[in-house]
């Protein structure tokens, strides 16, 4: 298992009420927390200093991992956004990368949502195996969620599914994709599982050209199946790189919520590297989900490309 990997990502949202309803009722997951809170305005630059926000967190396939959160800014609230999300993607955008035994009823629920933009009805395709020597056979849509995140659904039809919607790993559209996976394997820590260029056919992600080549890299999570990270970016032709501006969180931004073995670790490592920490390590306790009282070492930055993480290091005081 890595030493550093993705617990859940967090995707603030104009409406969580909205969004828990869309990935209940829609996606089929769960609705394991929601809740309430106050928010300093240390850990993550947006909003208030203690500003209300109501935190909503789904699950999939997994009790622990592959959680996707729903933040709302309540009071005061966050500016809405001023147009329409974009139906084209490039650098500094993601891809929710997940998983379903059963897209033909996932797609009718899709079809009959207000809420989403279908991008890609059902489609088939394939990918190169872990080990570049066989292809994964997929049935693959893809859609905008409510908030215009965009997300990508997977059956596979030649290797067995999860048994029920999961997350498998998210995806960043990334500049420089060595330097990304040097820096999520040399300072984060996080161990390499897939490694492969591939040719796609522009039906499934609108990005890049149609037959654009691209490298994906995955890293572990700590389960094997679901949980990654994933790099992505187009190498031929190439797409444009937007300039990194510095700037507070906003409705349609990501937060990746991991977990290391040892925030200040990280932390050391990270000062020389391209990434802008805006949050050294500080601790504080917290009530889980169950009632125990948790320890928290809690870092946040901004990786090289601009997308914002918080990092933990969790110690149970109390259950």
């Amino acid at each position: 298992m890595s030493e550093t990997f993705v617990k859940r990502t967090t995707l603030i949202v104009e409406d969580a009420a909205r969004s828990i309803a869309f990935y209940r009722d829609v996606l089929g997951m769960t609705l394991y927390y929601d809740q309430p809170m106050s928010v300093g305005g240390k850990i993550i630059p947006a909003g208030e200093p203690g500003a209300k926000v109501r935190l909503g967190i789904m699950e999939g396939n997994h009790k622990a991992l592959a959680k996707i959160g729903l933040l709302e800014w309540t009071d005061p609230p966050l500016e809405k956004p001023k147009a329409p999300y974009r139906k084209r993607m490039g650098i500094g955008d993601i891809v929710v990368v997940t998983e379903t035994p059963d897209i033909d009823g996932l797609f009718e629920r899709l079809m009959d949502s207000p809420d989403c933009h279908i991008h890609c009805p059902p489609h088939d395709w394939g990918v190169p195996t872990p080990d570049g020597k066989g292809r994964i056979d997929l049935t693959t849509l893809s859609f905008f969620d409510p908030d215009g995140i965009f997300f990508e659904v997977n059956q596979k039809r030649n290797a067995p599914n999860i048994d029920t919607f999961g997350i498998r790993r998210t995806t960043l559209i990334v500049r420089d994709i060595q330097a990304s996976v040097d820096f999520y394997t040399k300072v984060m820590g996080m161990e390499m599982w897939y490694d492969q260029t591939m040719t796609i056919g522009g039906q499934v992600l609108p990005a890049g050209e149609p037959g654009a080549k691209v490298r994906v890299a995955i890293l572990k999570g700590a389960d094997a199946a679901v949980g990654m990270f994933g790099l992505m970016a187009f190498l031929d032709p190439p797409v444009e790189s937007p300039p990194l501006v510095q700037r507070p969180l906003a409705i349609r931004d990501p937060i990746f919520v991991a977990h290391a073995d040892d925030v200040n670790a990280v932390h050391a490592r990270m000062k020389d590297s391209a990434a802008r920490i805006h949050c050294p390590p500080s601790d504080d306790t917290v009530t889980a989900a169950d009632g125990s009282t948790l320890k928290l070492t809690t870092m946040s930055f901004f990786d090289p490309d601009g997308f914002f993480f918080e990092i933990n290091t969790r110690q149970v005081v109390t259950s």
